[in-house]
């Protein structure tokens, strides 16, 4: 019976995507509070650029009640390009890795409805507890890979 597994991972990456599928707008580097970044990601992303890690943290961090965050350009982070595309995006800030399960939004369902208003990414139709059991989903693939 293989030709009934097949389906079923089709019917998987559908459920997946009913959730949450990026669509590279960049309005979620329009972040409240700003991108904060943890010392791996500020060393990552000082390698990518090819600049000392205190080099980048004098021209891209900057401090904030939260902890350090990137510079930001009118309100938006100062990686965002023109098209919305991230000019670090292959060594991102954990932030952005896992937007847009972050802990506010599992936990409370008002704020994933104002989530949905801001990402058009998100499922509008996607009930709190699906997305909770994708953002499940998720980490155990962000573990494994």
């Amino acid at each position: 019976m293989p030709a009934t597994r097949k389906p079923m991972k089709i019917v998987a990456k559908i459920s997946k995507s009913s959730v949450f599928h990026c669509q590279q707008c960049g309005d979620c580097c329009v972040g409240r509070g700003g991108i904060l970044v943890k010392p791996g990601d500020i060393k990552a992303m000082a390698a990518l650029l090819a600049l000392p890690e205190a080099e980048f943290c004098r021209r891209f961090v900057e401090a904030s009640a939260l902890g350090p965050r990137l510079t930001a350009a009118d309100g938006v982070c100062i990686f965002l390009m023109p098209g919305g595309l991230c000019r670090v995006h292959s060594v991102k800030p954990f932030i952005c890795r896992r937007w847009p399960f972050l802990p506010a939004i599992l936990m409370d369902p008002d704020e994933l409805e104002y989530a949905k208003t801001a990402c058009p990414g998100l499922n509008p139709n996607c009930s709190h507890e699906e997305f909770v059991e994708e953002a499940l989903v998720h980490s155990v693939k962000e573990k494994d890979g």
